[in-house]
């Protein structure tokens, strides 16, 4: 397996890959398959390379023969050291073998170079396994920074890489 930054160009791998993650835990995200499936090629192509270079944004994904798994890491507009979390995926077929860590752990060592110092996630509360993923990996409730729905907020410094 490989665990990279999509690189300019790749918006069709972007959308494959985030595709398959709304298809197949729709109830772990905000969007749904059917509003992305409907974006066009554009759109997809714009997102992943606004997130391929720079310093503010990136997107990585797990390859095999497709791609497996997806997370992001976006700056926060109004703090400059913050960032969050987001579309965070792991197929079926990885998951409990380490390559969810592995993929964030890629994702940490980017946002270090990078100068964030705390990340922050959103998980549905009602999110089980994730929520036990990413306590496993050092993030805690945000007390002070609510929600906007039923979510949880979770942050982790990122000078912490993940538990291993």
């Amino acid at each position: 397996m490989i665990v990279r930054r999509l690189e300019p160009g790749e918006g069709a791998l972007y959308r494959e890959a985030r595709l398959r993650s709304l298809l197949d835990s729709p109830e772990a995200f905000a969007t749904t398959h059917e509003a992305a499936a409907q974006r066009d090629a554009a759109s997809w192509a714009a997102q992943a390379d606004a997130s391929a270079t720079g310093g503010n944004r990136a997107t990585f994904i797990v390859f095999g023969d497709t791609p497996l798994g997806l997370a992001a890491v976006y700056r926060d507009g109004d703090n400059s050291s913050e960032g969050e979390l987001l579309q965070v995926w792991i197929s079926p077929e990885l998951r409990g073998t380490g390559m969810a860590l592995r993929l964030l752990e890629v994702a940490w060592a980017w946002a270090m170079e990078n100068g964030f110092s705390l990340i922050r996630a959103e998980v549905k509360s009602d999110n089980a396994r994730a929520l036990r993923f990413y306590e496993k990996c050092g993030f805690h409730p945000a007390e002070d920074r609510p929600s906007a729905d039923d979510s949880l907020v979770l942050i982790k410094p990122v000078r912490q890489l993940p538990a291993s």
